[in-house]
């Protein structure tokens, strides 16, 4: 188990890539590795943000329940009872009249 938080890591990253940008001129052969490791970075925070939405989301759906239209307020989709087509029946044609000769 880990025993850094997500927090304490962003945080080591965010300072190391602003140590490094600030020597710019000096570690040129760290471009690479410092380019690789600001993906990274945006990558986890952009992960980070989607697990929390969903996690909250799907707090907002246990509390308010999955057919309550409160969700519609909150941008959710409420489950809603399906609207049955009318079924019209096609109206089969006449069979052709017979005609005596």
């Amino acid at each position: 188990m880990p025993t850094t938080s997500f927090a304490a890591l962003v945080t080591d990253w965010e300072q190391l890539l602003t140590k490094v940008s600030a020597n710019a001129t000096d570690p040129t052969f760290l471009e690479d590795s410092r380019a690789a490791l600001a993906t990274t970075l945006e990558s986890a925070k952009d992960t980070s943000t989607r697990r929390s939405t969903f996690r909250l989301r799907n707090g907002i759906r246990t509390r308010y329940g999955l057919k309550a239209e409160k969700l519609a307020e909150l941008n959710l989709r409420p489950r809603r009872p399906g609207q049955k087509a009318k079924h019209t029946p096609t109206p089969v044609p006449a069979p052709p009249a017979a005609t005596k000769e």
